[in-house]
């Protein structure tokens, strides 16, 4: 790999012989090793230029410090992945809507949360904190979503009312 790169490096120089042959290449040399672990996140490319003050350190989320990029990232996959089950069994039951509502309102709530944690994860630590904390203003639609799903699934696991699960069902489409 190492020899690949000294390859490619050295035929950048003959292309560029104008150019004085001691620049510094884009991406440094990396060992065996490292580039090894680097599709598993171990290990960052190396780039000479200095960061812009605009862009945030790379810092991870102070919430959750020992979780990796790769690692939100999974579990952001596996929540999406999850609604997306979700979302399809209760597309099964939609022509059974009348004699299942109530399941079709958990599946498809229970899908919405899962989205939701999805996006929450793959944002990262610390943008939800600073919704948490209140630094950023949620929308009025936003919050009143959220109400009517946290209603619905109280509904359809705690009450187990058809009736109340239907209103809250149809309170989250309103609010969307």
């Amino acid at each position: 790999m190492t020899d690949l790169h000294r390859q490619l490096q050295d035929y950048l120089m003959q292309g560029k012989a104008n150019r004085p042959a001691a620049a510094e290449p884009l991406l440094a040399a990396r060992t065996a090793e490292e580039a090894a672990g680097a599709w598993l996140g171990r290990t960052a490319w190396r780039w000479p230029w200095p960061r812009s003050p605009a862009e945030p350190p790379p810092a991870g989320s102070r919430c959750l410090p020992n979780v990796t990029r790769g690692q939100r990232l999974a579990a952001g996959g596996l929540c999406l992945l999850l609604a997306a089950l979700c979302f399809g069994l209760a597309a099964l039951y939609a022509p059974v809507l009348l004699l299942r509502a109530r399941k079709f309102a958990l599946l498809w709530s229970l899908g919405s949360v899962l989205a939701l944690a999805s996006a929450a994860l793959l944002r990262g630590g610390p943008a939800c904190g600073r919704l948490l904390r209140g630094e950023e203003t949620p929308s009025r639609n936003a919050l009143c979503y959220a109400a009517a799903l946290g209603a619905t699934l109280y509904a359809a696991l705690v009450l187990r009312s058809t009736v109340l699960t239907a209103l809250g069902a149809c309170a989250q489409v309103a609010a969307l």
